[in-house]
């Protein structure tokens, strides 16, 4: 609810120039809407997330809320939500609120 496509554009770019094959962390990627996921698509950055080897989801707010997919326990989470309540994303997660740039160099 809190991010544009722009954020998700800038992601992309920053992913883009990444050489090293798939990322050593998990980065998964859930547009607000569904029209968003169909314009980044035509863009061709959800092929920039496939090659670092990102996690797309289903938009919407379930993945924010925690109710769509769970970290591990204990992981140490950035997000680029507007919340971090306490076992929100999962049991015991440490998250850290961040931009989308961040997040994505992260």
């Amino acid at each position: 609810c809190m991010t544009n496509i722009g954020h998700f554009r800038a992601a992309g770019e920053l992913l883009r120039g990444f050489v090293g094959g798939t990322l050593p962390t998990r980065l998964w990627v859930a547009p607000p809407t569904k029209m968003d996921e169909a314009q980044l698509t035509k863009e061709g950055f959800y092929s920039i997330y496939g090659k670092v080897g990102a996690r797309t989801e289903m938009p919407g707010c379930s993945l924010c809320m925690g109710n769509q997919a769970r970290v591990e326990a204990g992981a140490s989470v950035v997000s680029t939500s507007t919340r971090n309540f306490p076992n929100r994303l999962g049991q015991g997660a440490n998250v850290y609120l961040a931009s989308a740039e961040l997040a994505a160099v992260s």
